[in-house]
């Protein structure tokens, strides 16, 4: 008895599917990170040494032309006491973060920690950029 063989061909992967998928990838990832922007352009200042904080949830931004924001809400000098009072009392927190232009007066700066401690905050840092060297 004789057997007939069929001619096997070797296997080969399909790659129109994967390239659809990666296409369908490219253009999720192209789409989202349009979307994901800094708020504020700034420019911090450098440090050769940069501590890691924990994370805090109250963080005091400086523009370079003078606004203030508390986290992302812009509020007028003159409300920023309230306003980390306020939002101190509701997170349960007392350290604020400060994140300045590098192009900043020196005498907001000193006023914004004045205002944070007479908010009653009792820790402040200053995010800064790491210095290459």
């Amino acid at each position: 008895m004789e057997f007939i063989r069929s001619k096997r061909q070797p296997p080969h992967i399909e790659i129109t599917p994967l390239v659809d998928i990666i296409f369908q990838l490219l253009i999720f990832f192209m789409l989202s990170s349009n979307f994901i922007a800094p708020m504020l352009k700034m420019d911090l200042p450098k440090a050769l040494f940069k501590e890691k904080l924990e994370k805090v949830d109250l963080v005091v931004t400086v523009s370079r032309e003078g606004d203030i924001y508390v986290n992302k809400d812009r509020i007028p000098p003159e409300d920023l006491e309230a306003a980390l009072k306020e939002r101190m009392a509701r997170l349960g927190k007392y350290d604020v973060i400060f994140k300045g232009d590098v192009c900043i007066n020196y005498g907001l700066f000193v006023e914004i920690l004045d205002t944070a401690k007479l908010a009653g905050a009792t820790g402040f840092s200053v995010e800064h950029a790491k210095k290459g060297r």
